[in-house]
């Protein structure tokens, strides 16, 4: 009875949440989960890594494919890879669980996604999973990537407006890359736009994601509503030429993590974990004009990477460069082809913002 009681109370202030207009914040996850994709080829993708096995022994043209990758741990895990509807519903439940930790289970109000193939699979996400908890809006629009990811939003608030601005990485890269999503949403009475990223990966120069970076400032800038968010994989590190992320798309965003580490005890040390070094590739950006207008402001105090104890494990590594072993504990529990077990390779970050 109580779980009864304390579920139709949930969907009681979720209904109030979206619509009655008296909203004063709004909250915000970025997550990259790691390779969401469905069971079913989609034309003009290389997504044959993530079909099942069957399906990948009968085609001529998905076995001459696989062959073709130059290197061999790519090669073994596309034509071995059996991407079943069952492990598929296993990685669905455990990043539903992964989301709905946020606000000890409210979650947050705007869920952006990287790494997910279509809207056919952001859908089933939301349908098996999200919709009992008020997540009404779904927006992908598909890019250019060749591998078939994109960047996906879910939210409470309806959507005003949604669209894609492409970046052409020439002359730095002839490769495509993921697009930035731009979702505008009506929040109590309030717009508040969206700018999801997935910029181009560490295998790219640091050129390319200098391109990403003007390209998000442009438009940025154009935008006129009350809130404007920028979120999503940045894929920068450290040493890249762009000194950080913020070096190069400030000062016209403030990143909410400088300051939400000094109002919040955050235990991650960054958002993922690569031989041995963690880096906060995920980001939430604020436009600091919404800012200094005094209309909203960042509650400080719930900026957070989420680090459940589920989330991650304790594993052994080798660094090929010299062939030695370590430890590496608590680091983020990646998805796994085998099993569909594991949840992401990422952690998600999340902070609210007072309207």
């Amino acid at each position: 009875m109580k779980s009864i009681i304390t579920f139709l109370a949930l969907v009681f202030s979720f209904s109030l949440f979206a619509g009655n207009g008296k909203l004063s914040s709004v909250s915000i996850m970025t997550y990259n989960v790691e390779n969401l994709f469905d069971t079913i080829h989609d034309k003009g993708k290389e997504d044959y890594t993530y079909l099942p096995k069957v399906i990948k022994d009968n085609s001529a043209e998905i076995q001459a494919y696989c062959k073709s990758l130059s290197k061999e741990h790519y090669k073994k895990s596309c034509l071995e890879t059996d991407w079943t509807k069952d492990k598929l519903e296993t990685k669905i439940k455990n990043l539903a669980k992964v989301i709905m930790t946020a606000q000890s289970g409210y979650g947050a109000d705007i869920l952006v996604f990287q790494e997910v193939e279509n809207l056919n699979v952001l859908t089933m996400l939301v349908n098996k999973e999200l919709s009992k908890f008020g997540y009404n809006y779904v927006t992908l629009l598909e890019g250019q990537d060749s591998r078939g990811i994109d960047i996906g939003m879910v939210s409470r608030f309806p959507v005003l407006s949604q669209k894609v601005h492409h970046l052409n990485l020439a002359p730095h890269s002839t490769r495509t890359t993921r697009p930035i999503l731009e979702v505008t949403y009506a929040v109590a009475g309030k717009t508040v736009t969206v700018f999801g990223n997935h910029w181009p990966s560490q295998g790219n120069i640091d050129e390319t994601r200098i391109v990403a970076s003007e390209k998000l400032a442009d438009i940025a800038k154009k935008s006129k509503s009350d809130l404007v968010i920028a979120t999503g994989d940045f894929n920068t590190v450290k040493d890249d030429v762009l000194n950080g992320i913020k070096e190069n798309i400030l000062p016209i965003f403030e990143d909410v993590e400088v300051k939400g580490r000094l109002f919040n005890n955050v235990e991650a040390k960054g958002t993922h974990w690569y031989k041995g070094e963690w880096d906060s590739l995920d980001k939430i950006f604020v436009l600091k004009r919404c800012l200094s207008k005094g209309k909203v402001s960042v509650n400080y105090k719930t900026f957070n990477i989420i680090k459940e104890n589920f989330m991650v494990r304790d594993i052994t590594w080798t660094n090929w460069d010299d062939n030695s072993t370590h430890q590496a504990y608590g680091v983020p529990h990646r998805s796994s082809t085998r099993h569909g077990g594991g949840y992401s390779d990422h952690l998600p970050v999340f902070v609210e913002i007072d309207l």
